[in-house]
């Protein structure tokens, strides 16, 4: 079992309150004006480009807490290992993979429910990005809330939580901030207001997430690559306006799926956890 954090940057009292207060901070001090402007609105505007910008909070408290916790050499070998590439191959194959059995069943089953199949021309286009391409908007979706969030949850928060706890009780504890981290959303975001109860199903989406994308980042060694990779296509799936309904409920249930699973290996391999770090 890989070990989870670099000694030389591992443990230092105080750098996941360090962590957490610039991941927050970062994306609410973004979203703030957002937030109030839609506070005083009577019918929300379309959701603007800075939007994309909240999500580099993670990253930036992933580099703030790392240099608290051991200055530039800390910053270094958060760096190495988050990016690396020095991982299986498996790994690329369900980077890739994955996103592109999503598609094949979430569009599939479009089609027969709708009596056809969708528009593809318009695959992958959200209002949050008028006028872009679907290469464009792939390229936002995995620079923004791919990298920016995971260079964070999965890059240093779950790492760290996993010196002290196992990699299933830090990934449930990374969804728990994951979920609170979203609230500004629910503000000014139309997608995130209508939600209703189907926030319920939005939460344990998360923490299914959680579940599969730690299972992927500890079996790449803590490297976010294939983690960021996948992010980046779910969401280019599942945020588009066409994928509104059933295409976005159709992943989001085999992601669920996995989730559980993922979370049953974790589970399945807490004391095996325990012993190598001992």
């Amino acid at each position: 079992m890989p070990s989870a954090v670099d000694s030389a940057v591992a443990g230092r009292r105080g750098s996941v309150v360090v962590y957490l207060m610039v991941a927050f901070g970062v994306t609410w001090l973004v979203w703030a004006p957002l937030a109030v402007a839609a506070l005083g609105a009577t019918e929300l505007p379309p959701v603007p480009l800075v939007f994309f910008a909240g999500s580099f909070g993670p990253l930036a408290g992933a580099v703030v807490a790392s240099l608290f916790s051991g200055g530039w050499r800390g910053v270094r070998a958060w760096a190495n290992r988050t990016f690396s590439v020095r991982f299986r191959r498996v790994w690329w194959w369900w980077a890739v993979g994955m996103p592109v059995a999503y598609f094949l069943v979430g569009y599939l089953t479009a089609a027969i429910v709708a009596g056809g199949w969708p528009d593809m021309t318009q695959f992958g286009l959200t209002e949050k990005l008028p006028g872009w391409n679907v290469a464009a908007v792939a390229v936002v979706w995995i620079l923004t809330f791919g990298l920016g969030e995971e260079a964070g949850w999965r890059g240093w928060l779950l790492p760290h939580l996993a010196e002290r706890f196992s990699t299933f009780w830090a990934a449930l504890i990374v969804a728990g901030v994951w979920i609170v981290w979203h609230a500004p959303a629910f503000i000014f975001n139309p997608t995130y207001r209508e939600m209703g109860p189907g926030i319920i199903g939005w939460m344990l989406a998360l923490i299914t997430g959680s579940y599969l994308l730690a299972w992927m980042g500890r079996g790449a060694g803590w490297s976010i690559v294939p983690v960021l990779i996948w992010h980046g296509g779910f969401d280019l799936l599942t945020a588009s306006d066409q994928a509104a309904g059933t295409i976005a409920a159709t992943i989001s249930a085999i992601v669920m799926v996995q989730g559980v699973i993922a979370a049953g290996i974790l589970w399945r391999d807490r004391r095996r956890e325990r012993l190598s770090s001992a």
